[in-house]
């Protein structure tokens, strides 16, 4: 070979070296790759933040646990253990088993095991950092929900890693027979052994163990209220928490019956009546998963018509487990000063809680055909309401505080649902969720007074969650600031083809992105955008911030219990 030919050989072998380690590089940053210590390797993906195209990597579907089928099922989860080779983490895992998504389990493409779902996923701009850490609890009425649901195109704005968890759902995850074979609390087990991957793995992915914020919305709000009560949730495994929409003193977080619940979910499901618990567990233990979840949701349906809320089973927290995660309610703890010092917490509500049950009321009380009678909306739908929700008083004077502070007298002589919507819908969202979680702040703030941040998320963007998809044309009232309209501006909706954000909704989702991101970096919620100062608590309900536009101070807590009825009077004032 001549000196020429020589030389185009190198230049053409340099060029061949110079692609191939350039496609090499490029497969690593679009494919990168992760070595979790005493596990194996994973392999995620890259993606882009919604507002600046800040790129960030994901981690999908990564289990935390072994499968809960077979013997495992009902039990406390086992570690997962170690693999060969890298594992694919570039796509969501399959949800845990819940009816209203069975047609993703029993299509011709699924053909793994519906109950290997114990996963979490994360998302980090930078693996090699050390960043706070948020992890998201989904919510669901302890029944419904996924991770997927979650993604971090809005978060990865900032500096934190996001990671998202998945655990067993309906009496999968919370049936109790009390037995050691079936305890109970097997879903907030699941919570505690993925802080535990998240303290032993998360440096991994760029992200402090040392700095872990939960974050949960409704039921998540509530299992991180358990996860805070529980006395065997290690001190160390959080440091923040965020409480959205829910506290655990809820009548729909708790059973108080759970053998009763068990034991009408077995015999719903075709087991003889008069089986022993023993017989009782055997049949759960190896029942069909669509059996059983069909079962539990035929009786959580006609329970919750027939006795209410708070006698519905078999999703629910319970006292008592054998394995000693929950011995009393976290209201009990609180009452005795058995409150967790040092952990800084956000707690808020949205503006119109209760629109998102009051949906489930109308359509029962007017299938029966009762809100066509004037003299049953007039002195029965008060009382009636109150023990739907699981908030029954024989005695008549809760009903009557309600009717003297949510209704005027012309409202209640009308015998007409509309009118009194507006007193509904602040007895509904007071009950099941402005109650409970201004207690869960009020405890907080006992014993953190100047960490505690209390809110009301008001704004009425362009989207709403009000009917989850469903119509809602059909009822008397409007869904105002919904129940979950709060993460429509931390999580791009719907998951995988988001609906896009005008301007306004846009800079609302950057003001809410600061003041979570901030509250996880510091434990103190701040932003350019706020403009006026958000204190922690002094006092027993307040103050507080309204996040809105504008933005705005409240002293006094208690008047979001009343909020829709008040502004209704203030309206018909104007009006007149």
């Amino acid at each position: 070979m001549d000196k020429r030919a020589a030389a185009r050989y190198v230049r053409v072998l340099g060029h061949l070296l110079f692609v191939m380690a350039a496609s090499q590089a490029e497969a690593e940053t679009s494919s990168p790759i992760v070595n979790l210590t005493d596990l194996g390797a994973l392999r995620g993906s890259i993606g882009s933040s919604a507002w600046t195209g800040r790129k960030f990597y994901q981690f999908l579907g990564v289990h935390y646990a072994q499968t809960t089928a077979g013997k495992n099922r009902f039990q406390p989860p086992k570690k997962v253990t170690p693999w060969q080779g890298v594992k694919d983490a570039t796509q969501h895992g399959m949800p845990c088993p819940q009816m209203k998504l069975i047609s993703q389990f029993t299509g011709k493409a699924f053909a793994g095991d519906a109950e290997d779902c114990l996963t979490v996923s994360i998302y980090s701009s930078d693996l090699a950092a050390r960043r706070p850490v948020m992890f998201f609890i989904h919510g669901g009425g302890f029944h419904e929900g996924s991770a997927k649901n979650q993604t971090a195109e809005y978060l990865m704005e900032r500096d934190v890693v996001l990671v998202t968890v998945q655990y067993r759902l309906g009496p999968l995850g919370f049936l109790s027979t009390r037995t050691w074979e079936i305890s109970g609390n097997a879903g907030i087990m699941d919570l505690a052994l993925a802080l535990e991957w998240v303290k032993e793995h998360i440096e991994r992915f760029g992200g402090d163990p040392n700095n872990v914020t939960l974050f949960g919305q409704s039921a998540g709000a509530a299992a991180i209220s358990a996860l805070m009560y529980s006395p065997k949730v290690a001190d160390g495994l959080f440091h923040k928490v965020i409480l959205q929409s829910a506290g655990s003193a809820s009548p729909w977080v708790w059973d108080t019956n759970p053998l009763d619940s068990a034991t009408g979910i077995a015999i719903n499901a075709g087991l003889h009546d008069d089986a022993t618990v023993e017989e009782i567990g055997e049949f759960l233990q190896q029942l069909d998963v669509w059996t059983l979840l069909r079962s539990f949701i035929e009786l959580k349906v006609e329970t919750t018509v027939s006795e209410g809320l708070d006698h519905v089973g078999g999703n629910r927290l319970i006292t008592g487990d054998d394995y000693g995660y929950l011995p009393q309610t976290p209201w009990e703890c609180m009452k005795q000063g058995k409150i967790r010092k040092n952990i800084p917490m956000m707690a808020g509500v949205t503006k119109h809680e209760g629109t998102f049950l009051l949906t489930g009321v109308y359509d029962h009380f007017k299938r029966t055909g009762q809100l066509d009678d004037p003299d049953f909306v007039k002195y029965f739908l008060v009382d009636e309401v109150n023990k739907f929700l699981g908030a029954r008083d024989p005695t008549g004077a809760l009903g009557g505080y309600e009717m003297r502070s949510l209704f005027t007298g012309k409202e209640l002589e009308s015998g007409d649902f509309a009118e009194l919507a507006d007193g509904l819908i602040d007895l509904a969202g007071t009950i099941l969720i402005k109650a409970p979680l201004l207690r869960e702040a009020q405890a907080s703030a006992r014993v953190n007074p100047n960490a505690t941040f209390l809110y009301s998320f008001d704004y009425v963007g362009e989207h709403t969650r009000f009917g989850y998809g469903s119509d809602t044309s059909h009822y008397p009232f409007d869904g105002g600031v919904h129940h979950s309209n709060d993460k429509l501006y931390l999580f791009p909706y719907p998951p995988g083809k988001p609906d896009p954000l005008n301007e306004k909704d846009t800079a609302m989702a950057k003001l809410m992105v600061d003041l979570w991101t901030s509250f996880a970096t510091q434990g103190v919620p701040k932003s350019d955008h706020l403009t006026v100062a958000w204190n922690p608590m002094r006092h027993y309900a307040g103050p507080y911030l309204h996040i809105n536009d504008p933005q705005s101070i409240g002293d006094n807590f208690y008047e979001e219990f009343t909020v829709a009825s008040d502004e209704k009077r203030r309206r018909n004032k104007e009006h007149a």
